[in-house]
């Protein structure tokens, strides 16, 4: 089951002063009567900044990518022998894994710009990657453990430990752009980037937990 941690690693290095009161912050603009709030891959997120769309030159690409790995559902492992499993795991999962890795590798290198640049492309940008690089995770993380395996204890516990052990590095990016994400909405009025703030800090949060059951 090495080889399945091997895999994706192997993907991923392919792929960063008066005296009136002060005024009432102005509304969150974002939040607009009876609009329905924007949706990646099935994914609710937060109102879209004003200015901001999915079809912004800056996020265009990476948006697509990142709903292209979104929807990569994971592959079942067979009901058979301990062999086929293995075939399984090193065939089927493995290339699911390295074209994953290689689509969200890809959205983060489309979306770099934007996450560089002004703050509002910046927050939408690491949050579409950190759902990216999580959502790889919690799919590795819930693979079920082949029925094959269920009465053998030493063999399902491998199997376990091959996908904790595979979806690690993914949470720890995850957790890198939530983080980002937060970071730059912090240094904003919360009236403009407030809800992606807490959005980042309610995933990393998350992120972190997994890690630290691993």
């Amino acid at each position: 089951m090495r080889r399945l941690a091997l895999a994706l690693t192997l993907a991923l290095a392919a792929s960063a002063c008066g005296t009136r009161p002060p005024l009432a912050p102005p509304p969150d603009v974002s939040e607009e009567v009876g609009a329905a709030p924007p949706r990646i891959a099935g994914i609710e997120l937060p109102r879209l900044p004003i200015d901001v769309t999915p079809e912004d030159p800056a996020l265009r690409e990476g948006w697509s990518l990142a709903t292209q790995a979104l929807t990569m559902s994971a592959p079942r492992p067979p009901a058979g022998e301990p062999w086929e499993i293995e075939t399984w795991a090193d065939d089927a999962l493995a290339d699911w894994m390295r074209r994953r890795a290689e689509i969200i590798a890809a959205a983060q290198r489309a979306l770099e710009g934007a996450r560089q640049g002004r703050p509002d492309h910046s927050v939408v940008a690491s949050t579409l990657l950190g759902l990216a690089y999580a959502r790889f995770a919690m799919d590795l993380r819930g693979l079920e453990t082949p029925e094959t395996f269920r009465d053998d204890p030493e063999r399902a516990s491998a199997y376990r430990a091959a996908m904790e052990s595979a979806a690690r590095p993914l949470w720890q990016r995850a957790l890198d752009a939530f983080g980002s994400c937060a970071s730059v909405a912090n240094g904003e009025p919360a009236h403009g980037l407030g809800r992606w703030r807490e959005r980042c800090d309610r995933e990393g949060r998350e992120a972190s937990s997994m890690l630290e059951d691993g």
